[in-house]
């Protein structure tokens, strides 16, 4: 929670540059004004958003205002509230997690998305289960990509719309990718916490698409095996995949049980190539 912060009432420098961005993305009823005097912190969110982070608003949008007021320490201002922090990243992150303000026909899951012929597989499953990783090594295999990290759902049409952002890779991730001789051009992004490797894949799926088939997926270093679930078992790990809060009010129950009706599968896998063989196998 912000507090308030006394420098809200020291002010600003007036002479300080200040620069302006909006994060602009898919099926939100807002935009996100960036205001900030930190040239670095631009760069790393031009790296971060990539094609949503643009000059103009799109539509209208909610003002997040970052000053940096001494060593990584930073004055950050949202909706009235002003505090002082020493990571400028996380707070906009943070904002954007807790304030995403969805379209009311979205479905937001946490996970990954790639095309498969005229189909999307989603990729369900917690942190560190490897779906970044995964995601770029199928992607880097001839799959389209349409987003990483949050899945916008249609679900009155069952359609994924696309959202690709950069994708980005711990070091772990991007060893793993090494080993399986994939080595994209990576940006690599160091400032404040975050430290990954990025790259924007060039094989981008820009059509909503149908979801073909849904995978709750588990990294695990000595077995590879996918088993299809019944619908009640998908229902109830689908109303564990938010990426946010929904209301159970009836319109998104009826959503996660119309979307649970579609073929869905617990993957566990230690072979990026198994899960490449399962893509081809169900939608060839």
């Amino acid at each position: 929670m912000l507090k308030c912060s006394p420098y809200k009432e020291n002010g600003i420098n007036e002479n300080m540059n200040i620069l302006k961005r909006y994060i602009s993305l898919p099926n939100r009823k807002y935009d996100y004004c960036i205001v900030s005097d930190c040239p670095e912190l631009i760069r790393t969110l031009e790296l971060l958003y990539a094609g949503f982070l643009k000059y103009e608003a799109v539509q209208k949008y909610m003002e997040l205002q970052i000053y940096q007021i001494g060593n990584e320490e930073y004055q950050v201002s949202f909706n009235g509230k002003t505090d002082v922090q020493n990571d400028p990243i996380r707070f906009v992150k943070n904002i954007l997690f807790e304030n995403p303000y969805f379209d009311e026909s979205i479905l937001a899951l946490h996970g990954a998305a790639i095309g498969t012929g005229e189909m999307a597989s989603l990729f369900l499953g917690r942190t560190c289960a490897g779906k970044t990783t995964l995601t770029a090594y199928l992607v880097n295999k001839g799959f389209k990509y349409i987003t990483e990290d949050c899945i916008l759902i249609n679900y009155a049409d069952k359609l994924v719309n696309p959202c690709p952002l950069p994708l980005h890779l711990r070091d772990g991730g991007k060893d793993v990718l090494l080993k399986n001789n994939i080595a994209p051009e990576y940006r690599y992004i160091n400032f404040s916490s975050i430290k990954r490797y990025t790259f924007m894949p060039q094989n981008v799926e820009t059509r909503p698409t149908p979801i073909g088939a849904i995978y709750f997926i588990t990294r695990d270093e000595n077995r590879n095996r996918v088993c299809s679930l019944k619908t009640e078992d998908a229902f109830i790990r689908l109303i564990k995949s938010p990426i946010t809060w929904y209301p159970l009010r009836t319109p998104y129950i009826q959503a996660f049980k119309k979307i649970s009706s579609l073929p869905c599968y617990q993957l566990e896998y230690s072979s990026f190539s198994f899960v490449e063989e399962i893509m081809n196998l169900h939608y060839t």
